[in-house]
C-alpha cells in the first residue's frame, strides 16, 4: 500500500464500520471516514496510516448517497455525540439492525437473524438526560460535549436530542458556570466540574462542585436568573473521569416522581434511568411480556439499579431479587417497594459478581426468570460463570453494547438464543440497545 499521511484520496464507500463509519478500501486495506454513506464517492484527506488500516477525514461527498439527508444540529462532526445525524430513519434502523447480527457472526462465532428494529416514535428531541463537563478556557468558563476520542470541549448551547425544557436553559448554564471557578483537569482544581441535566415531566439540575457550597450555587443560581423543579449538588473532589462523587444533596424543590408502565418511581441524580422514555417503555414491555410467557416462579433481576423493571416484574414473579451495587440506588428501590406495596421483593445491595453465585446457589432455580441488565461494559466473567452453572430455564439480556453482548452471549454455554430483537433507544447515533431471549439446553 503505497499512501502517506495527508495525502488527498478519491475512494467508493463500500459499508459501515460498527459505529458507522464508511469504509472503503485500498487495495485490502481498509480506510475508515466519518460522515461518509455506503455507494458513495468521496473525497478524503487521509490523517492516520497504520500496517492494516488507515483514517481520513472527509472532504467532499463527490457522489451522494440516497440516504443522506441534512443534518439538523449545527454541532454535529463537532462534538462526540451523534454519528449518524446524515443518515436518513430508515437507513440507520437497517445499520442498527446489520450492526447486531455482525457482532454475533465476529465476535460469538454464530450467526443469527435479528428481528427488525423497534424504532423511536421520536428520532429528535427525545432525550431526557445531559451532561456538559465544565472545563477552564482562555476566556472563562467552557461548557459543552468533549469532542470524540478527546477531552477538549466543544461549547454548545442547543443539542436537538434533547427536551425542549432542557434545550430552554442550556444558554443559561454559561451564564451560571462563570459565577465559579471552572475545573482545569490536569491540576485538578477549581469550582465546578459538571452539569446534568434532566427532563423527567419536571426538570432536575445537578451541579458537581469540587466542595459543598450550598449558600453559594443557590446565590448563583438567582444571580443567573435560573429556576428548575429540582436543583441538586453534587461533591466530586476525585481526581478521575467519573461525573458524580459520593455526597449528593438537594438544594432546592423537592424530588419528582414519575410514571412507568403505571408505576410511580423516584430518579436520583445517581440513580439510572433510560434516556428515551419512549423506548424503555417498549423494552420493559417486551421484557415484561416475555416473563408472562415464562410465568416463572422466581425472577432475579441482576444489576436492577433504582428498582423499576424490578417492581415491575414483581407482578408476575411469585418472588422477585434485585441485585444493584450503587447503595443509593438500592435505597431508592426499597423506597419504591414500600410506596408501592410490594411485598415480593427483595433488594440486595451488592456486586453481581459475588451476590448472584451465592443466590443462584441457594434458590430453587428450574422454574426461574434471570433478567441481566448490565452497563455497556457487559456481565463480569464471574457472574457468566454461575448462570451457566444455576439450573434457571430462562434468561433475558437486556444490552446497550452489541459488542459485550456477543461476547458475554458467546460464554453463555448452557443457553441458547431464542430471539434477539434491537430498539432504536438513541437515534443519530450509532448506539443500539437489545433484548435477548435464552432457552436452558
Amino acid at each position: 500500500m503505497d499512501i502517506q499521511k495527508n495525502d488527498k484520496i478519491e475512494v467508493t464507500i463500500e459499508s459501515l464500520g460498527y459505529k458507522g463509519e464508511g469504509v472503503a478500501r485500498l487495495g485490502r486495506v481498509p480506510v475508515f471516514i466519518d460522515g461518509a454513506l455506503p455507494g458513495e464517492k468521496i473525497r478524503a484527506h487521509v490523517i492516520l496510516v497504520k500496517s492494516s488500516f488507515v483514517v481520513a477525514k472527509l472532504l467532499e461527498v463527490v457522489q451522494p448517497s440516497a440516504q443522506r439527508v441534512k443534518p439538523r444540529c449545527p454541532y454535529f462532526g463537532k462534538c462526540g455525540g451523534c454519528d449518524i445525524q446524515h443518515m436518513s430513519d430508515g437507513a440507520q434502523l437497517d445499520f442498527k439492525k446489520s450492526q447486531v447480527e455482525d457482532a454475533f457472526h465476529k465476535i460469538a462465532r454464530f450467526d443469527i437473524s435479528a428481528n427488525a428494529v423497534t424504532p423511536s416514535d421520536l428520532t429528535y428531541g427525545y432525550r431526557n438526560k445531559l451532561s456538559l463537563p465544565v472545563r477552564r478556557g482562555k476566556n472563562g468558563a467552557q461548557v459543552g460535549l468533549f469532542a470524540k476520542n478527546s477531552h477538549r470541549i466543544v461549547e454548545i448551547d442547543d443539542c436537538p436530542l434533547q427536551s425542549d425544557r432542557i434545550r430552554e436553559v442550556l444558554p443559561k448554564l454559561k451564564i451560571l458556570a462563570n459565577h465559579f471557578q471552572p475545573y482545569d483537569e490536569e491540576k485538578g482544581k477549581g469550582e465546578l466540574r459538571h452539569f446534568v441535566l434532566r427532563d423527567v415531566g419536571k426538570l432536575s439540575l445537578t451541579v458537581v462542585l469540587t466542595r459543598k457550597n450550598v449558600r453559594k450555587l443557590l446565590w448563583a443560581m438567582d444571580e443567573t436568573g435560573l429556576v428548575t423543579d429540582e436543583l441538586w449538588l453534587n461533591v466530586n473532589n476525585n481526581r478521575n473521569n467519573v461525573i458524580l462523587g459520593d455526597e449528593t444533596i438537594l438544594a432546592r424543590g423537592v424530588q419528582s416522581q414519575v410514571d412507568v408502565l403505571g408505576l410511580t418511581t423516584t430518579v436520583h441524580p445517581k440513580g439510572f434511568m433510560q434516556v428515551n422514555n419512549g423506548v424503555m417503555r417498549k423494552v420493559y414491555t417486551a421484557v415484561l411480556d416475555k416473563a408472562k410467557e415464562i410465568n416463572p416462579d422466581l425472577i432475579i433481576d441482576a444489576y436492577s439499579g433504582g428498582g423499576t423493571l424490578t417492581a415491575l416484574l414483581s407482578r408476575i414473579g411469585k418472588r422477585t431479587i434485585g441485585v444493584e451495587i450503587e447503595s443509593v440506588a438500592v435505597a431508592s428501590a426499597n423506597e419504591l417497594m414500600a410506596r408501592e406495596g410490594i411485598m415480593n421483593v427483595e433488594n440486595v445491595c451488592g456486586d453481581c459478581a459475588e451476590v448472584l453465585p451465592e443466590l443462584l446457589k441457594n434458590a430453587e432455580q428450574s422454574n426461574a426468570l434471570i433478567v441481566l441488565d448490565p452497563p455497556r461494559s457487559g456481565c463480569d466473567k464471574k457472574v457468566i460463570s454461575a448462570v451457566n452453572d444455576c439450573g434457571a430455564n430462562d434468561l433475558l439480556y437486556v444490552s446497550c453494547n452489541p459488542s459485550t453482548l456477543a461476547r458475554d452471549v458467546a460464554l453463555l454455554t448452557n443457553y441458547s438464543v431464542t430471539s434477539v430483537t434491537p430498539f432504536d433507544m438513541f437515534p443519530q447515533t450509532s448506539h443500539v440497545e437489545s433484548v435477548v431471549c435464552f432457552k436452558r439446553k
